[in-house]
């Protein structure tokens, strides 16, 4: 017989809820997401940081990246604050004729700008856009000392359309210039760093990559600048002048221009800003600085380079050339006897095999040098190809050259096989 008692059930051992488990997997997950957050902050600003990957031959710092120039890499924040004192503000006011004058009155209108610029030397030397003081009347630069901000009145020393590039001058000493980095060692991908005052944000920094290099960027019907550096660094109105440094704090680009789209109801652009390539950039400075004008070596002529068509149709005895294709009756070329039709095949011994050749020739001789081009002309005479060498006399091209030789675009042509552009290349 059982002896009587109190029931007990067998305790059973149960864990959390899944209600538990879920909210304290939460808290566990925020809490080392923070943890982790914190820690990588640290470790940029401490240049920890590094980028993985299955083929990286080292390991390289975030905001980092492999370069030529000299120095260690540093943060976002260290070449941004080591450039603080280097780059400028810039605020310019002209007059200009107001044209509804003529109708209603009113004479001329002030026109406000601003832009950036760069301190190339200790003594108040400062490299912009032209097209930010060249058509200035009264310049202003605002420098950030470390005691404060800093305003002075600003003299023009030189500038040129075509390169869009201008040296100012204030009076002031112990500034601190930026250094200048090689563009030519730079490759796409590599981090960058723009610096203005976009808007008037004054020293704003935007951050990305050299997206391309060598871009060709029409300006409007006389400039077009050239072998630009692409970048998405964020550049508005007002970072016009400033630099793009690398992360070794060298200035390796002039801001100078956004690409916004085409309008007329298409897709509009996004991150598609242009650079001047310092090497290119240095160079005009210095000019400007000693000369205050640039001179542009020129010859008078448009052209295109010599295709398969064109050699199989005229019966062309050449590999290579460009053909002339419009000539400046008063230019150098015109002067020395070169005529629509002909095709330079080489320019003082240097053959010339497309486009850019010729171009690129010319602009390593100084004006008023001669230039010797061999050519074939068309001899209807002996219904052949005929071999001359001209003697031309490099000018300094005018800025209204493309204007003088619009013209000509629709003037009766000669029928050519695959017509060319409106306006190829021009020197």
């Amino acid at each position: 017989m059982e002896a009587q008692g109190d029931f007990r059930p067998p305790i059973q051992r149960r864990g959390p809820s899944l209600g538990v488990v879920i909210v304290i997997a939460i808290l566990f997950g925020v809490v080392s997401g923070f943890a982790g957050t914190v820690l990588a902050l640290w470790a940029n600003q401490h240049g920890r940081l590094a980028f993985l990957g299955a083929s990286t031959a080292s390991a390289i710092p975030v905001g980092a990246t492999r370069y030529s120039g000299g120095g260690s890499p540093g943060t976002f924040a260290q070449v941004a604050d080591e450039l603080d004192e280097s780059v400028v503000n810039i605020n310019t006011m002209a007059r200009q004729q107001n044209p509804t004058a003529m109708f209603f009155g009113g004479g001329s209108q002030v026109v406000r700008g601003l832009g950036t610029g760069v301190i190339v030397s200790a003594d108040g030397y400062i490299l912009t856009n032209y097209h930010v003081v060249g058509e200035a009347d009264n310049i202003t630069v605002t420098v950030m000392h470390k005691g404060g901000k800093r305003q002075y009145k600003a003299e023009l020393v030189g500038g040129d359309k075509q390169e869009d590039l201008a040296v100012v001058k204030i009076k002031a000493t112990d500034l601190h210039p930026v250094r200048f980095g090689d563009s030519d060692a730079l490759r796409p991908g590599e981090w960058v760093m723009a610096i203005g005052n976009p808007f008037g944000f004054e020293h704003t920094v935007s951050v990305g990559v050299v997206s391309a290099l060598n871009r060709s960027l029409p300006v409007d019907d006389t400039v077009t600048l050239r072998n630009m550096i692409q970048t998405d660094a964020s550049i508005n109105p007002g970072n016009s002048g400033g630099p793009l440094v690398n992360l070794q704090g060298e200035v390796i680009g002039i801001n100078s221009a956004v690409f916004v789209g085409q309008g007329n109801g298409e897709p509009q652009a996004s991150g598609i800003g242009f650079s001047i390539p310092s090497t290119h950039a240095k160079k005009i400075m210095d000019v400007l600085r000693r000369r205050g004008t640039v001179p542009h070596p020129y010859i008078g002529i448009s052209y295109r380079e010599v295709t398969d068509d064109m050699r199989s149709t005229l019966h062309l005895p050449v590999k290579a050339g460009v053909m002339v294709m419009q000539v400046l009756p008063t230019g150098p070329a015109g002067k020395a006897g070169l005529t629509r039709g002909d095709v330079i095949v080489s320019a003082d011994g240097k053959a010339i095999r497309d486009q850019a050749t010729l171009g690129d020739y010319i602009n390593t001789r100084d004006v008023g040098q001669k230039l010797a081009v061999e050519i074939r002309r068309w001899s209807d005479t002996d219904n052949a190809w005929t071999t001359k060498t001209l003697s031309i006399k490099i000018g300094d091209k005018p800025a209204d050259f493309e204007r003088r030789m619009a013209p000509q675009q629709s003037a009766p042509q000669q029928q050519q096989p695959n017509p060319a552009p409106a306006f190829p290349w021009g020197f």
